[in-house]
């Protein structure tokens, strides 16, 4: 057994090899349960049973019975990581919480992943998603000063693309939101990168459920109603010069969609902290 109890490094820059099989830890109920610091693992102990340790690498979230017996150290040690500890009684209730500072472990894509391993969780983050998708299809709707009646997504999107094709054509305005949307995709993918979501995760290979699809579809939303204004304004301008209107290129787009891009990028990030505040309550 190691008997060094010093604290272990807990430097969140460090070495990431294990951050993607980071797991929650699941501690059976009884007195006879001691939980203590033994280097960078918490180790296990039960009466008449071996010795169990489990790196705090490889730890998200620690449910342990109340009657289980901790020790300081292995509880600041998970406070450091990040480690939520939570106690439960007999009867399943939490009794109590640690939360320590926040670390890797809160980050959106380890809420995430940790999400999914609960039933049903595709079916629920699909809710969530769905649900955002009517609160912001409704701004866009209200932006674009459409008849406050209830309305689905789908009832908006049908609206929205008529008023594009009214100023530019069918074609054009359907090329037009394409562009915007593969502006918009590369600017969440970039942004999902920063939070973890890198292309070495297991999240991100397996494709379900397709987060940077997701949110960039939310994104979009908050971008129609700046297309729509853009597209009107260069139809008036070719009427005032009795003057065929140009078809949108994709320059076009990336320019619009940078001369909005503090406003866009705001939209991205309450979108991905709405989802992470909403994944720290399931969690």
């Amino acid at each position: 057994m190691i008997v060094n109890t010093a604290y272990p490094d807990l430097d969140d820059t460090g070495p990431r090899a294990f951050l993607g099989n980071a797991r929650p830890l699941y501690i059976a109920p009884g007195a006879d349960t001691r939980i203590a610091l033994d280097g960078p693992a918490l180790c296990i102990t039960r009466d008449e049973r071996a010795e169990q340790f489990f790196p705090l690498q490889r730890i998200s979230r620690v449910y342990t019975g109340d009657e289980a017996q901790w020790t300081s150290e292995a509880l600041l040690a998970c406070a450091g990581y990040g480690i939520g500890v939570l106690f439960v009684n007999d009867n399943g209730d939490i009794v109590a919480r640690l939360l320590g500072r926040p670390g890797i472990y809160d980050s959106l894509y380890h809420r995430l992943s940790e999400f999914l391993l609960l039933p049903e969780a595709l079916g629920r983050y699909r809710h969530w998603s769905s649900e955002f998708e009517r609160r912001a299809a409704w701004w866009a709707g209200f932006k674009l000063k459409f008849a406050k009646t209830e309305r689905s997504p789908r009832q908006y999107q049908e609206q929205i693309n008529q008023l594009a094709a009214r100023y530019v054509g069918d074609k054009a305005a359907e090329r037009s939101r394409q562009w915007l949307r593969s502006i918009a995709y590369n600017w969440m993918q970039a942004h999902l990168l920063e939070l973890g979501f890198g292309s070495e995760n297991e999240l991100t290979q397996s494709g379900e459920p397709a987060v940077v699809r997701d949110l960039t579809d939310l994104l979009v939303w908050y971008l129609e109603p700046a297309r729509i204004g853009w597209l009107k304004r260069r139809h008036l301008a070719a009427q005032r010069k009795h003057e065929a209107v140009r078809a949108p290129t994709h320059a076009d787009l990336v320019r619009l969609f940078e001369s909005k891009a503090t406003r866009s990028a705001a939209r991205g990030r309450e979108i991905t902290s709405s989802l992470h505040r909403w994944l720290i309550h399931k969690t």
